[in-house]
């Protein structure tokens, strides 16, 4: 039962440490204006989605 409880704080430090990582990244971009607006991230999703469907349905 000890080992289990030992891993199960290490897969916790280990997805902690992942999330930290992550944050730190989108905080890093936020702050030096790397960021896209919502809706032109939408569009430019929606047309590469558009694109992919079109692509898939020809062949």
């Amino acid at each position: 039962m000890i080992g289990g409880i030992a891993m199960k704080a290490t897969i916790s430090d280990i997805e902690n440490t992942k999330l930290s990582k992550e944050l730190d990244k989108g905080i890093d971009d936020m702050e030096n204006g790397r960021v896209t607006a919502h809706e032109e991230t939408m569009k430019v999703l929606m047309q590469q989605y558009n694109d992919y469907v079109l692509q898939d349905s020809r062949n």
